[in-house]
C-alpha cells in the first residue's frame, strides 16, 4: 500500500512538474479592447495571464515602443513573443508607406499613382522643405484650374482620424500651416520664415519651425462611390505570422459617414472622415446601421447590379496588400522569427469608376467591439490569428471555445494566407 502510494504521489509530482513546465504566461496592456484578447487567451489551456510584462511569455501591447527585441534574440531559457514586427513601420507610418511604394514602384516600372491618392510628403525640417513646397503648390495650382481641388493635411502617425484636416485654397493652407507652429509652442527664435512664389506670381509666406516635424499632403477622392448618398471606407485584416507567411481575412467591414456626401461642404468632417472615432460622436450616430457599419455580404446585396462587384473589390484588396508587403520585405523580414507576429488593419476606398485605392496601414487596428457585427468578426479574427501564431509557439493543446460567423463552419480558419516574406 505505503510503495503503491508513493507511485501514485511520484506520479502526481510529474504530471505538476509537466503542466508548470507547460505553462505560458501572457501580458495585456490597456487599452483598444484588451479585455477581449484577455478573454480569448485565457479560455486556452495552460495560459495564464500576469500583470506585468516582467517574465512573460507572450506580451500583448498597444505598441512596441520600448521594447528591447535584440534581447529575444539572447533568450535561451523560454519562448518570448510580441505582437509586432520590429520593423512594423516601414508600411504602418503615412510617410514611410509612401516612400517605400515609391521606391518599389520606381523598381518595378509601376505607376505610383495608381495605388495611393496623389501624395507630397513634406519634411518641415529638410534643408529641401522649400523645394518640396514648390512642388506641393505648383501641382496644388494647376489642379486648381479643375472644378475641384481638395486635399488632406494629416499627421504621419497617428490613426483614428486624429489630426486630419481638409483644405480647397490657399489661404486654407497657409492657415493651417502656421498652426502647427501654435501647437508646438515653438518661440520665434525657433521658427524660419520660407517665401514661396507661384507662377501667377503670388508669394506666400510661411512660418515653420526647426522641430523635427513631417505633414502627409494627399489628394482628397471627390468622387468616391457611395453607398445610400454616403461615403465609406473599407477596413480589413492582414496578418503576418512568425514565420513570416501573410494572411488575408476573409470577412472586414464598411464604415460609413453619418451625413449625406457634399462635396461643397468641406467644414464638416462627418461627410467626409468615415472612422469611428468621429463618427460616433455625431448626435445621429447609428441611426442608418448599427455602430455605422456594414458587412460585406450588406455590400454585395447593395452592389448586385451594379459595377464594380465586391468579389472584384476584394481581389484588388488583396493584390494591394501583396503590394505593400513585396515592397517593404527587405525591412519586414530583418526580425527573429518565432519571437513576433502583426494583426494590421489595411484601409481602402473606392471611387465611382470601381477603382480601389489604398488609404493606409495602421499597426494596432481598432478592436472595439462597437457593433454586432464587430461582436462576431473581432472574436473569430483573433481566435484564428492566435491559431496561426501563439498555438504554434507554445504548441497549445486542442480548444473547445469557439466563436462562430455567420456562413462559416466553427472549425475553420478565416485567414487565407497569400504569400511569404522573403
Amino acid at each position: 500500500m505505503k510503495s503503491q502510494q508513493q507511485f501514485s504521489s511520484t506520479q502526481d509530482l510529474r504530471s505538476t512538474f509537466t503542466t508548470l513546465k507547460r505553462q505560458t504566461f501572457f501580458y495585456v496592456g490597456e487599452g483598444n479592447n484588451g479585455e477581449l484578447v484577455r478573454q480569448i487567451l485565457s479560455k486556452r489551456p495552460n495560459f495564464q495571464e500576469q500583470r506585468t510584462p516582467f517574465n512573460a511569455h507572450l506580451i500583448w501591447k498597444q505598441s512596441n515602443k520600448y521594447f528591447n527585441y535584440f534581447q529575444l534574440g539572447q533568450l535561451k531559457s523560454k519562448k518570448v513573443t510580441i505582437n509586432h514586427l520590429e520593423h512594423h513601420y516601414v508600411i504602418t507610418n503615412k510617410n514611410n508607406l509612401f516612400h517605400t511604394l515609391e521606391n518599389y514602384c520606381n523598381k518595378t516600372k509601376m505607376n505610383m499613382d495608381d495605388l495611393v491618392p496623389k501624395t507630397f510628403i513634406i519634411n518641415l525640417d529638410s534643408a529641401h522643405v522649400q523645394t518640396d513646397l514648390m512642388k506641393f503648390l505648383e501641382y496644388f495650382t494647376q489642379c486648381s484650374k479643375q472644378s475641384l481641388n481638395i486635399w488632406l493635411m494629416k499627421p504621419p502617425d497617428l490613426n483614428r482620424g486624429n489630426g486630419i484636416k481638409l483644405f480647397n485654397d490657399l489661404d486654407q493652407f497657409v492657415e493651417l500651416m502656421e498652426n502647427l507652429n501654435k501647437k508646438g509652442q515653438t518661440s520665434v527664435k525657433q521658427q524660419k520664415s520660407i517665401t514661396l512664389t507661384l507662377d501667377n506670381k503670388r508669394k506666400i509666406k510661411l512660418s515653420i519651425d526647426d522641430q523635427d516635424k513631417q505633414i502627409v499632403l494627399q489628394k482628397y477622392l471627390e468622387t468616391p462611390l457611395l453607398y445610400n448618398q454616403r461615403k465609406f471606407d473599407i477596413r480589413v485584416w492582414v496578418l503576418i505570422d512568425h514565420k513570416l507567411n501573410y494572411y488575408f481575412f476573409r470577412e472586414g467591414y464598411f464604415r460609413l459617414a453619418t451625413e449625406r456626401f457634399d462635396i461643397n461642404n468641406i467644414r464638416n468632417l462627418y461627410i467626409h472622415l468615415t472612422n469611428n472615432a468621429i463618427q460616433k460622436h455625431h448626435p445621429y450616430y447609428g441611426k442608418y446601421e448599427i455602430g455605422n457599419q456594414i458587412s460585406f455580404g450588406d455590400m454585395q446585396r447593395y452592389l448586385k447590379f451594379q459595377k464594380p462587384q465586391l468579389n472584384t473589390i476584394i481581389q484588388e484588396m488583396k493584390r494591394i496588400v501583396k503590394l505593400t508587403i513585396d515592397s517593404g520585405y527587405h525591412r519586414l523580414n530583418e526580425c527573429r522569427k518565432n519571437f513576433q507576429f502583426e494583426i494590421l488593419g489595411y484601409d481602402f476606398m473606392i471611387d465611382k469608376n470601381g477603382h480601389v485605392w489604398l488609404i493606409e496601414v495602421n499597426t494596432n487596428p481598432c478592436i472595439e467591439e462597437s457593433s454586432p457585427l464587430l461582436k462576431q468578426l473581432i472574436p473569430r479574427m483573433l481566435n484564428d490569428a492566435f491559431k496561426l501564431t501563439i498555438d504554434q509557439i507554445y504548441e497549445t493543446e486542442q480548444q473547445t471555445q469557439t466563436y462562430p460567423v455567420n456562413g462559416y463552419k466553427c472549425d475553420e480558419n478565416l485567414w487565407d494566407k497569400l504569400g511569404i516574406i522573403q
